[in-house]
């Protein structure tokens, strides 16, 4: 009985898609430098189409673009060491009767809103910055890999629905990560 109740709730829920069947999201102008004696990774992030993220903001959806970045000090002999790490999670959702859109930045006292979805993106996510921790982590002299990870899902999927319906994927774009090495 329990497992007939199970499916039949399983059956019941809307499928989740991935938005562009070949669409990633887009990293865009990766800066790795030294601000005020931090390890700062500068990036933008763009969207390749609008028009479904659209239409699952005005079902109701709320969205957050998930970016984690990692310092790892490479080694030739034995595994790579991680240096530094951080991530955030800025939500994206609608509301419906201003009709507008409301983009959450981490760091940003106010959240940004917007009637022109790109536009709003462009602004908020065109140009995004992460401090992994103090520069004098790094070692001179040796060779680093900074590894980017970016995605986009629906934020307010169910914990245990994500574990039940593990086949199923929750994101809205193809997860991308990005590798960068350079030496200290």
């Amino acid at each position: 009985m329990a497992l007939a109740l199970l499916l039949a709730l399983l059956a019941a829920l809307p499928a989740p898609r991935a938005l562009a069947a070949d669409g990633a999201l887009d990293l865009r102008n990766l800066i790795l430098d030294n601000q005020a004696g931090d390890i700062t990774v500068r990036f933008g992030v763009g969207v390749p189409e609008l028009h479904g993220l659209e239409e699952e903001l005005a079902a109701g959806t709320t969205v957050g673009l998930k970016c984690r970045a990692v310092v790892y000090r490479h080694k030739s002999l034995w595994t790579d060491t991680n240096v530094a790490e951080t991530s955030f999670v800025s939500p994206l959702r609608k509301d419906a009767l201003a009709n507008d859109y409301i983009l959450e930045i981490p760091g940003e006292p106010r959240p940004l809103r917007g009637k022109d979805l790109g536009a709003l993106l462009a602004k908020g996510w065109g140009a995004l910055a992460l401090d992994l921790g103090p520069w004098e982590s790094l070692l001179p002299g040796h060779q680093y890999r900074l590894r980017m990870e970016i995605s986009m899902d629906r934020l307010e999927v169910p914990v245990w629905m994500r574990y039940v319906v593990f086949f199923l994927s929750f994101d809205l774009y193809s997860p991308v990560s990005y590798e960068l090495d350079f030496n200290y």
